[in-house]
């Protein structure tokens, strides 16, 4: 993929040739201010927590018999327990979500920094190892900067604080509480400390979940986490930073739209080629995928089975392609999140703007360029079904049989008219001729190509240049 200081992706800054750079500048001096104090602000009141923490489980522990006096006759002590717990798990949710708000303003007044500082034309591409690109101090990328760099990172040490603090504090309360239950009493001693210890493990886990949920980036979920776990446990290699992949590929659907080019047809007949289902399923097409397996255990003939999302995810995400159950496992569940994430529009839009059409040409603009020499604003149904047809074309070879089968389904469904089969046909002669590409099997084109042009009466506009 091409790198953001191409001219082809200079759209996403800008402000590359921004006039007014004292304006830049007094912004980025704003948002430095802004980020140090609020830095100041979140260290602060992680410790002013540390120390409320400590101080309120000391005292409620050490005041736990005073308490049950004082309320002795009003309210039972199994009662007076649970409002204890609760509130200590109403203030370490709080809290949690506090520190969680508080890291989104700093991750996002980073991230302005970074894009300020491209503005002024500022780059450390060549002093990462002095100033490594995930930290701000050295950053080239928005999108280097995580949301959330992992459980031992910065980013986490409020969330250990509180769950240090309110899981002592739990064990006491919850050990006080279930004692005072005539049926765990009368079980063997163990029992106690088992109920204890899972109880107290339930609830760290839930606020590990409440943080984490809370520093989800725009196109995380539990989902993607989870399949990020399961790639990594198979030893299956993904791309590192998401966000920017998806942030990339929706630029380049902008500048397909900003070029002006119909994309209505080219959809239509990828949806027909590719995957009919495409506007009614989740991801992934059962019978599809079903047939694929198949084939890969030498059942049925060779068929790839793959939706357009997993196509998309294919191309976005996934850096080994040697691993093929693997890789068919990862393209399912990457599909079925990015089904949540993304409409359907967004993401035939992505897969037009992104994926290979021929080897070193992704997108629809650029397969247009490397074809017909130019960009083409209307391109006609035969040039569609030419270039989708291309679609993930590794060794610009053309399979005469399936060419032949796929236009006899268009030509009978009406994606495609006789006279627009012949200019297919017409169009795949002119490519093999300027050796774009070439088909498996030299006579059975020409006997393709006999055929499809002498089968309906000959329109003279489409026998030029063969």
């Amino acid at each position: 993929m091409k790198s953001d200081t191409d001219q082809d992706w200079k759209q996403h800054f800008p402000t590359y040739t921004f006039k007014h750079r004292d304006i830049v500048l007094k912004e980025y001096e704003s948002a430095s201010a802004a980020l140090e104090s609020e830095e100041r602000l979140f260290i602060n009141a992680t410790n002013i927590t540390l120390v409320i923490s400590a101080a309120l489980g000391s005292v409620a522990l050490g005041s736990l018999e005073k308490l049950g006096k004082l309320f002795e006759g009003v309210i039972s002590p199994a009662w007076l327990l649970i409002i204890l717990l609760s509130f200590v798990f109403s203030f370490s949710i709080t809290t949690l979500k506090y520190f969680a708000d508080r890291q989104k303003t700093l991750l996002f007044v980073r991230r302005k920094i970074v894009v300020l500082r491209r503005m002024l034309g500022l780059e450390y591409g060549s002093l990462q190892i002095v100033l490594p690109n995930w930290r701000v101090e050295g950053a080239d990328q928005p999108f280097s900067i995580s949301m959330f760099p992992g459980w031992l990172s910065y980013v986490t040490y409020p969330f250990w604080v509180i769950a240090i603090f309110s899981g002592i504090i739990s064990v006491f309360l919850s050990a006080s509480l279930l004692s005072l239950f005539e049926l765990i009493s009368k079980q063997p001693a163990s029992i106690l400390p088992c109920l204890v210890i899972s109880f107290v493990s339930l609830w760290l886990a839930i606020l590990a979940y409440i943080y984490r949920s809370s520093l989800y980036d725009t196109n995380e979920n539990i989902f993607l986490i989870l399949t990020k776990y399961i790639s990594k446990k198979m030893n299956f290699e993904l791309v590192y930073n998401f966000e920017y992949i998806i942030y990339r590929a929706k630029l380049s659907a902008y500048e397909t739209r900003r070029m002006d080019i119909n994309q209505e047809t080219l959809k239509e007949i990828l949806v027909f080629i590719e995957d009919r289902d495409f506007y009614s399923h989740k991801g992934i097409s059962i019978k599809s995928t079903a047939r694929a397996f198949m084939s890969l255990i030498g059942f049925g003939r060779r068929s790839g089975g793959s939706t357009i999302t997993q196509q998309l995810v294919r191309t976005l995400f996934i850096v080994d392609f040697q691993k093929t159950i693997r890789r068919k496992i990862i393209e399912i569940l990457l599909s079925i999140w990015f089904e949540k994430v993304s409409s359907k529009k967004q993401i035939i839009e992505m897969y037009l703007s992104s994926v290979r059409f021929e080897r070193g040409v992704f997108g629809i603009s650029e397969a247009m360029k490397f074809y017909f020499g130019k960009i083409i604003e209307s391109p006609s149904r035969a040039q569609c079904f030419f270039l989708i047809e291309r679609v993930s074309n590794v060794k610009a070879k053309i399979l005469t049989s399936k060419i032949d089968h796929t236009i006899r389904q268009a030509v009978s469904v009406g994606v495609l008219t006789q006279f627009d089969s012949k200019e297919v046909i017409t169009i795949y002669s002119k490519m093999i001729n300027c050796g774009k590409i070439s088909p498996d099997d030299n006579e059975k084109f020409k006997s393709l190509k006999t055929k499809w042009l002498e089968e309906i009466t000959p329109n003279p506009s489409l026998h030029t240049d063969d």
